[in-house]
């Protein structure tokens, strides 16, 4: 359930009144899932990249004129080369988002933190 708040969209999970709250334990169960979904697209990104890769050395369009026509269709504009420089690319994005999200809710709890620290301090 989301309100809008000052035009600071909050919700329930927010708290009162436009903050974030990051509950480490729930930041820390997302971050550990998207670890093991990241493991596992990367893990299917290489195994499927390497299969492509195999059929494509196995040249099964033959070296005809009609082989020959097919595989420069296939490879215009970088063909599978382009997308698998692509999709690595995107693989290490996703890899480095988890990270990323790790260090914003780490940097976040630490400066919340300091502020209350220093509040109570007054």
């Amino acid at each position: 359930m989301t309100a809008m708040t000052d035009n600071v969209r909050t919700s329930q999970y927010a708290g009162q009144g436009p903050h974030v709250d990051i509950h480490a334990q729930t930041a820390h169960l997302g971050l550990s899932q998207w670890d093991t979904a990241a493991t596992d697209v990367t893990g299917l990104w290489k195994s499927g990249t390497e299969r492509l890769q195999r059929l494509l050395a196995a040249a099964p369009w033959g070296r005809d004129t009609a082989g020959t026509a097919f595989i420069q269709a296939y490879t215009k504009d970088g063909g599978t080369d382009a997308m698998i420089r692509d999709g690595d690319r995107i693989m290490k994005d996703i890899d480095a988002l988890g990270a990323n999200v790790r260090t914003a809710v780490t940097t976040t709890r630490h400066t919340d933190q300091s502020q209350a620290d220093s509040t109570r301090s007054i």
